[in-house]
């Protein structure tokens, strides 16, 4: 048995904070049998190529999310399952450039010395700082993205030319090559990185975020019957009502939690204390509330 579960976003619409840290969490699964770890320093590097059938159009990565042998007792397949996984989808190339990024010293959180400075650096500067390249004579041709890749490479924290050239792209889309002063509230590289992807990262006034969740899971049956696997795809986008915008993100984390909220008030729960949504007393009408909603889930059995 198998599942896989994700989320997938480009832009931010929660804190990439967030985002990062989840990025250097480290993660224990089973494949085939074998109990993996993952080390959060190695979590970027270990992700692996994904395609969804029914959405070939995307290409998806997916990187192992923390603990997964938890949801094999949850659901009662610890013992019997060989393959249990849940995973964050990503776009394709993600991995490798937060990786590199993470190598070079974007995601530290230990305070820097030039941040503590009354004079306030420029985000070039920080930029030079990592890179370790003298700020005396930078002309600005420097921080173009072959001289940003090339010193990547000489540092050797990326074997691939063609990932250091992606990375140097990020690194000047997202501002670190800009004379700006870097504000007094940044006190780690960590600040600095989230604030230029809060920035640079956020949705326009006319783009929708989206919301991909994909279950796959593959069942092997005693009797030698074929095995089947069953696949369960959610894609959800933003949606606009009366001028007024609300995020995939949103609709999708707020509206369960409030339906469980009308169904405890409604009393239709009647089992007090903490609850999972997997007993059919909370998922059966939960389910028939999101289907009015318009959350549709793509079901399929091969």
């Amino acid at each position: 048995m198998k599942a896989d579960t994700g989320l997938i976003q480009d832009c931010f619409s929660w804190n990439p904070a967030g985002a990062i840290r989840a990025g250097r969490n480290p993660a224990t699964y089973r494949y085939h049998g074998e109990t993996i770890h993952v080390n959060g320093d190695c979590l970027y590097n270990s992700a692996s190529r994904l395609r969804i059938p029914d959405l070939l159009a995307f290409a998806l990565e997916c990187l192992p999310n923390r603990n997964s042998l938890v949801y094999g007792n949850l659901y009662g397949i610890g013992h019997e399952a060989t393959t249990i996984f849940r995973g964050t989808l990503r776009y394709e190339g993600f991995g490798e450039i937060m990786g590199t990024l993470a190598r070079i010293g974007f995601f530290n959180t230990e305070p820097l010395p030039i941040l503590k400075n009354k004079k306030r650096p420029t985000y070039q500067t920080f930029l030079l700082e990592l890179l370790q390249i003298e700020s005396k004579n930078v002309c600005e041709s420097m921080m173009g993205e072959v001289n940003i890749t090339e010193r990547i490479v000489a540092l050797g924290l990326c074997k691939e030319r063609g990932t250091a050239m992606k990375t140097a792209k990020t690194i000047r889309f997202l501002g670190f090559h800009e004379r700006r002063e870097i504000p007094v509230s940044c006190q780690t590289a960590f600040d600095v990185t989230c604030l230029l992807m809060e920035e640079r990262l956020a949705y326009s006034g006319t783009e929708q975020d989206m919301v991909l969740l994909h279950h796959e899971v593959e069942v092997d049956f005693l009797d030698g019957r074929a095995m089947e696997n069953h696949r369960a795809t959610l894609l959800e986008f933003g949606r606009t009502e009366n001028g007024k915008k609300t995020t995939a993100m949103a609709l999708t984390v707020g509206i369960p939690a409030a339906i469980g909220a009308l169904l405890l008030l409604a009393n239709k729960i009647k089992t007090r204390g903490v609850l999972r949504p997997i007993d059919p007393e909370v998922y059966l009408p939960a389910l028939d509330i999101l289907k009015a909603y318009g959350f549709k889930m793509l079901e399929k059995i091969e």
